[in-house]
């Protein structure tokens, strides 16, 4: 009996090895209910997190974004509304973060550090993870003196489904 536990929890831990994770334990196309659960009970710790000195980003109830009851991206933002200046310190800091984790940057707007100058029809950067299964985006938003900088995970291999229209 014990070997079939054994075989069964190996069986299990293999089927979650090829789960494309977007962030954490959260995984592309998992179900949504577990990704919402995943979420309150990781509250806390999902409120103050760290990408790059000095930067703390958030998950908000509206964080997770799904399709068909399945996890498709997430979304996390600026733990509190930011200066313009702040905003620009947000993006290098993060932009570095990314780049010391091996993310490749794979496109840029060429004022991508100036929240003020970015198009807003555009995203402002766009990173592929090593493994190539996670896509990253970093957008700021906001106006005058207010702003915020929004991080998005996307499945790799649907994004480019999406982009290609096939999706």
């Amino acid at each position: 009996m014990k070997y079939f536990y054994f075989v069964f929890l190996c069986f299990l831990v293999s089927g979650g090895i090829h789960a494309q994770r977007l962030y954490d334990s959260l995984y592309f196309e998992m179900p949504i209910k577990e990704a919402q659960l995943f979420l309150r009970e990781n509250s806390k710790k999902l409120k103050n997190i760290e990408l790059g000195k000095g930067t703390s980003y958030a998950f908000r109830k509206s964080s997770l974004v799904d399709h068909n009851s399945k996890l498709e991206s997430i979304n996390i933002w600026s733990k509190t509304n930011l200066t313009l200046k702040q905003a620009s310190d947000y993006l290098v800091k993060t932009r570095a973060y990314f780049e010391s984790k091996d993310y490749k940057m794979v496109y840029a707007q060429e004022n991508w550090s100036n929240p003020s100058m970015v198009k807003k029809n555009l995203p402002c950067i766009r990173f592929v993870d090593p493994d190539k299964t996670t896509v990253v985006e970093m957008d700021p938003r906001g106006q005058g003196s207010v702003y915020n900088i929004f991080v998005t995970y996307y499945n790799y291999n649907w994004f480019l489904k999406k982009a290609r229209g096939e999706e």
